[in-house]
Order: C-alpha cells, then structure tokens, then sequence
C-alpha cells in the first residue's frame, strides 16, 4: 500500500511525494505544520477536490476509520448527542461465537468473490490486449493498401488505428478480392477520369477467294492461236518473251541482229499470245498484291502502334502481342514478296505462308485489351458510380485480407465468454451464499446486538483515568444515541469541558467507534484500516501513557484491525508508542510489523524513513531540527524559535536562566561584540512573533547565528555541551548532561 500525494496543501505541486504503508502499524513524526492532517484528511474523504492530484493504492480493500479533527467536528462539534455504537452484548457466548464463524465464513466468501472478480478482470484485460494486437496486425499487415491510391476512398477510417479496425470488422469478408488490382483499377480510373481510351485496331487480314488462291497457285500460259504459241511453250519461256516485247520491242529493229527484221505481222502474233484473257489475270494478281499489302502489312503496323502507345497496358502484355506482330509482319513481307514475283513472272507458281495459332493469339490478345479498354471507358463515363462500387469492395476485401488477424481475435473472444459464463455462475452462487450468511448474522445480531457495552466501557476507561465530572449515557428521547451528562447539568455538556477532557472523551469514543457500528445493519466487512491524527495534542502530560496504551492494546493488537497509521508532533508519546511495541529477540517482530516515519517540510513536505534506535527525545530533537537547517532540509525561519527553546531548555534544567539572560543582554550592550545584537535581535524575533521583515529570515545564513549561539554557552562555561549536540549523531542516545 502507499500514499501519493501532489498538488496539495504543502506537498509537491508537480511530482508525487509517496509514503509507504504495507506495515501493520505505521508511526510518523513531525512537527505542526509539515502536513500531517493533510494526510488524515485524505483518508477521511479521499473523494474531495483538493486531493483530485492524489491517490492511494489498495485503499479500495480498506474500510478507513480516521480520528482528526474533523472527526470530533462532525461527531461533537455543535452537537448535543452522538451516534451510538452498537456492539455485540457478551451475555451470550454462543451466540457471539456462532456470528465469529459466520462472519469468517462470509470473509471467505468474500475472498473468493474477489478472487473471481480478479478473474473476470484478468478475461477483460485479456480481451482488450488481443483486441489491441488485432488492431496493431491489422494496421500493420494492410499498410501497403493504406498507402496506396485507395487511401482516398478510405478516409475518416483511416485516421486511427481503431476506427480503422472497427471499419472493416463491421463489414462482411468478400473472398477473390485482389486489393492490389482494386488499387490498380481506381489508378487507372483516376489517370483517365476525363478521357476515353482508343480501342486497338483489330486484326481482320485479308482472305483470298478460292479463285484467287487458284490464280496463284496456277501458271498463267498462252491460249492464243499465233504461230509463235507452239513455239513459245515448247520452250516454257512465255515470260522471257512478255518481258520482252514490253521492255525491247519498240520498232521494226530486231533487238538481237539490229536488222530490220520486225515485221508488221510478228508485232500481231507477239500480241495475239498476250490478248485480254492473259492481261485479266494479271491484272487480278496485282490487284491481291495491293490488298495483300494495305490488309496485312499496314494492319499489322498500326496495331503495332496501338499497343505500343496504350497506356492501359502492362510491358508484359505489350512484349507478348508485339512479339506475334513481328512474327505476322514476317510472314506477311514474304507472302508479299511470293505474289510480286507471280506479276512479274507468271507462270510460275505461289503458294502463301500461313501462321494460323500466331494470327488467333493476337486476335484473342486484342479482343481482351478492347474489352478492358471498354470497361474502363464505361467506367469513366460514370466515374462516380465506378469509384464507388470501388469503394464498396475495398472494406470487404480487407475483411478478407484481414481474416487470420479477426480469427485469432474471434477464438480468445469466444474461450472468454465461455470462461466467463462459468466464472459468473460461481459468482452468482457465492452471492447467493453471502446473502444468506449475511441474513442469519444480521438475525443474530439483532439477538444481541446494542449500544450499552459502548457505554459502559467508555464510563469504566473514564473512571480509571480519574475522570469522575462527566459521563455518557443514552439519550432520553432518541434510544439510539448518547449524550454526554454532568451530576448538576446536562445541556451542552460538551462545550463546558476542558480542552483535554473534549479530546479525551472524543478520543474513547473513537476507540469504540473503531470496533463496533453506528449502524447496526452496516455490511462493509473490508479490513480496517484506523488513522489518528494528534490525539494528545490538548492533554496533559498525565494521559500521554494512557492514550498510548490505549491505542496500542485496543487498536494495534485487535485482530479485527488490519492495518493503523498514527501521526503526532509530540516525541514522548511517539516514544511511548515504540516502547509498547512487542518485545522479541532480534526485534523481528518489530521490523516486520512496524514502520517509522518523520515528516518534515522546507520548499515541500517530505517523508523519510527512520529506524527504532535513531529516535531523538524531545530537546535532543530540537538540535536534530537546528542541524536539518544547517544542511537545507527545512526552511531558515524556523531557526529563531528552535535557538530560543534550546537556550530556554538547556539553561533552565541546569538552573542558569538568570545567567543566561544576564549574558544575553551584556552582550548586546557590549561595544566589542557589535556582530552580537542581529542575533540578538534575531532570536528575540521568534520569541516575540515579531513579523517584521519576517520575509528576510530565509535568506539568513544560519552558519553566522550558529556561531553565536555557540558564543553564549561558551561564555556560561558550557561550550563542551555545544560541541557535544551540534556534532552528535542521530543515533547516539545521550540527554541533557551538565
């Protein structure tokens, strides 16, 4: 367990001052001022505002019982009656046991129901950790798609890592969706978002008729009836003489002897071979070169541009139907070449390449590139339908994308709820039990229970602390509560008691407060944890043992009380507390169960652990304090009144108080010992409660006032003392010596 305080009264404003408190019995010392009912005052209502800065941890296991002085306000101040306290009567033994283990079996109960709300607690944080490495994977594993040109279409979830998991967890998965075609697609969309593509040339070659392929396949001969005809195929030269009579014949000069041999009627027979049937054929073979050529050649080269210059296409795609254009493109240049050598020579035979498997793979290729092409035409032209239905397969493809992550997630959640089914069936049988146990005490209770024993015990303490003015007793009218009674008076009685009576009475009743209810029906079974702030800070030395006994056999030592904090600016009471402690070889005890702590203030308060043997009395602690300014640990203007105590202190127990005014002022008037009057001056102030210039006092250097002091017990021939307490270690146990 420890306390945190910060932002509070005279703590830490930025940084948590902490005071460890896993000991049974916690005893801290510290003068007024340093912040112990700032502690007291936590515990009485840690739901306040001005501890809104501060905690405690495991104070949720603790029933808090605090004694300060808001206590005695809401419980004495300004009334004329108090709660009553009801315990259990011990006129019936079996009884009182019988509600002991009932009580204890409730407490087991009650332990096992923490025990299974600790494992509902340990599911839930289960639950939230694999939610978050959900989320964590989730995030991680779709970062290429987050960053991709769909993370336009997925924003505000994409701001946080949870909404982004919420977004898709809310969605059913799509299988067969390729997100990085999905981003591909929406790129594609957006870089043609006001454009159309064009669609590529599709490969229609042409096809020869059956006659054409006869034509070429055919030699084209003479058919006339020219003498020269029999010769002429004789020969099998009908070429060598088309050529020339087109390219040599062109007078009556024979080409070959220059003789003018060429007669009017071999021009006719030459012309006859070659009539209109002849010149048809030919003229038909051209024609096919032509189209050959436009159909096949120039096709081929502006689909080779089409598909070069599409951006819709991958340079995959694009190198595989080059790759069939310049096969086509080879074999059409040759087929090309077959039937320019068929016009020029007739006779002889063509027959045409063909790539049937090559001309169907473009046609296919081209056929997919168009219907792309056309889809993301159509798409265009409804953009934002097209970017929608998009958008809409995106969150579902990462749902399936995502399926392992949310799978894994599903099974922790699923075994969780199974397990927490079967743990809240525990539950509600061990609540079911508690209910009952907790009626049958209260049916025991109310057997036995009353206010009387309070009664009589606080009457008895008061009567053994020689206390015999006052009582309490129940009140006339309201059976339920007490009053505070004088033989003479009974109006009021509270405000006519001393100062040490009030805390007294209050304080006895605080006791019984701590082991019984004011509300007999009250079911808060936690541990106790008791806190008492100062609680002989108005008595007389007479009752320091007394209170201290009181707190250590009737708090300290109850099993029923857990844990108690106590906190006192009065170093004989503090003693008395350690003196009362168990007594063991070793002190093992001590050291296991007790926890000391001292509490002092300069800028902040702090806490500082001390052990048994360092615990000062009270004058030894003055000189404690003094040396603690020296090294800075509390702040300067404190130092005039703990000067003044000591020299009061010391020289009065020695009996030198006339000595000692005497020296104080011949030193003052003392024209040698000038640098003597602003001590004098400075310690008077505290004296006196002098405020002026009270804001320089932290500025003083307390070496120089050090030095004087040391001067007055010099001069009163008690230097050695001087020496002896300002050099003395915290451990050393001396007292006042002469």
């Amino acid at each position: 367990m420890e306390l945190r305080l910060k932002n509070v009264a005279s703590y830490n404003k930025k940084d948590y001052t902490r005071l460890n408190l896993t000991s049974k019995t916690n005893i801290i010392y510290g003068q007024n001022g340093v912040g112990k009912s700032t502690v007291s005052n936590f515990f009485y209502n840690v739901n306040e505002k001005e501890f809104k800065d501060c905690e405690c941890s495991e104070i949720e296991n603790y029933r808090t019982i605090v004694y300060n002085s808001r206590f005695i306000e809401d419980n004495f101040y300004n009334k004329n009656e108090q709660k009553g306290i009801f315990t259990l009567s011990k006129g019936n033994a079996e009884i009182e046991k019988e509600i002991f283990e009932l009580e204890n079996s409730r407490k087991s109960l009650l332990e096992a129901h923490r025990v299974k709300k600790e494992i509902l607690s340990n599911l839930q944080r289960a639950e939230i950790q694999a939610e978050n490495t959900c989320i964590d994977n989730v995030w991680l594993k779709a970062e290429k798609i987050r960053n991709s040109q769909l993370r336009d279409l997925m924003r505000g979830s994409i701001g946080s890592k949870r909404d982004f998991y919420l977004k898709i967890k809310s969605l059913p998965a799509l299988p067969e969706i390729d997100l990085e075609a999905l981003a591909d697609e929406y790129s594609e969309l957006l870089k043609h978002k006001n454009s159309e593509l064009s669609l590529i040339s599709k490969f229609q070659p042409q096809q020869l008729s059956t006659e054409e392929v006869t034509l070429l396949q055919l030699p084209i001969i003479d058919s006339s009836n020219s003498y020269l005809s029999e010769v002429i195929k004789k020969l099998d030269n009908l070429d060598w003489v088309k050529k020339g009579k087109d390219s040599y014949l062109e007078d009556t000069t024979c080409p070959f002897c220059q003789e003018d041999t060429i007669s009017p009627e071999f021009i006719k027979a030459i012309e006859s071979i070659f009539d209109e049937s002849y010149s048809n054929k030919i003229n038909k073979i051209t024609s096919i070169k032509k189209n050959y050529s436009i159909y096949n050649i120039d096709l081929l080269d502006k689909i080779k541009k089409d598909i070069s210059s599409c951006e819709l296409l991958n340079e995959q795609e694009k190198e595989i139907s080059l790759t069939y254009i310049t096969v086509l493109t080879g074999v059409s240049n040759r087929n090309l070449e077959f039937i320019s050598n068929k016009v020029t020579n007739p006779s002889i035979i063509v027959v045409l390449e063909e790539e049937p498997y090559t001309v169907n793979a473009l046609e296919m290729s081209i056929e997919k590139y168009n219907k792309k092409i056309t889809e993301v035409n159509e798409k265009v032209k409804k953009f934002k339908i097209s970017e929608n239905d998009i958008k809409g397969k995106i969150w579902s493809g990462l749902r399936d994308f995502c399926n392992v992550e949310y799978a894994a997630l599903n099974s922790v959640m699923i075994n969780n709820k199974v397990e927490a089914a079967r743990v809240n069936g525990e539950l509600k049988t061990i609540v079911e039990n508690g209910t009952a146990i907790r009626q049958e005490i209260k049916s025991k209770r109310d057997q036995v229970s009353n206010i009387d024993s309070t009664i009589v015990s606080i009457n008895s303490r008061l009567k053994i602390l020689g206390i015999h003015g006052f009582s309490i007793d129940v009140h006339a009218e309201n059976k339920g509560s007490y009053i505070i009674t004088r033989p003479e008076n009974n109006h009021n009685v509270y405000k006519s008691l001393s100062e040490g009576e009030k805390t007294l009475i209050t304080f006895l009743y605080f006791i019984e407060y701590c082991k019984g209810r004011v509300d007999k029906d009250e079911e808060d079974n936690k541990d106790i944890f008791v806190i008492i702030d100062d609680p002989i800070s108005s008595l007389s030395q007479n009752y320091i043992y007394d209170i201290a006994s009181l707190i250590n056999f009737e708090l300290i030592q109850d099993l029923r009380i857990k844990k108690t904090l106590t906190l006192t600016h009065n170093l004989y009471f503090f003693h008395e507390l350690i003196k009362l402690a168990p007594k063991s070889k070793g002190d093992k005890i001590f050291k296991r169960d007790y926890k000391l702590t001292r509490i002092t203030k300069n800028e902040f308060s702090v806490f500082s652990n001390i052990e048994k043997n360092n615990v000062l009395n009270e004058y030894q602690s003055l000189w404690q304090i003094l040396k603690d300014a020296i090294e800075g640990n509390v702040n300067n203007i404190i130092i005039p009144n703990v000067m003044r105590n000591i020299l009061e202190y010391y020289f009065g127990f020695v009996h030198k108080t006339d000595e000692l005014q005497s020296a104080l002022n011949n030193l003052a008037k003392d024209e040698e010992h000038v640098n003597f009057r602003p001590f004098y001056r400075f310690i008077n102030r505290g004296s006196h409660s002098d405020s002026v210039n009270i804001t320089d006092m932290g500025e003083i250097s307390p070496e120089v006032y050090i030095n004087q002091m040391r001067n007055i017990f010099s001069i009163l021939g008690d230097e050695q003392h001087f020496i002896k307490m300002i050099d003395e270690k915290e451990n050393e146990e001396d007292v006042v010596t002469t």
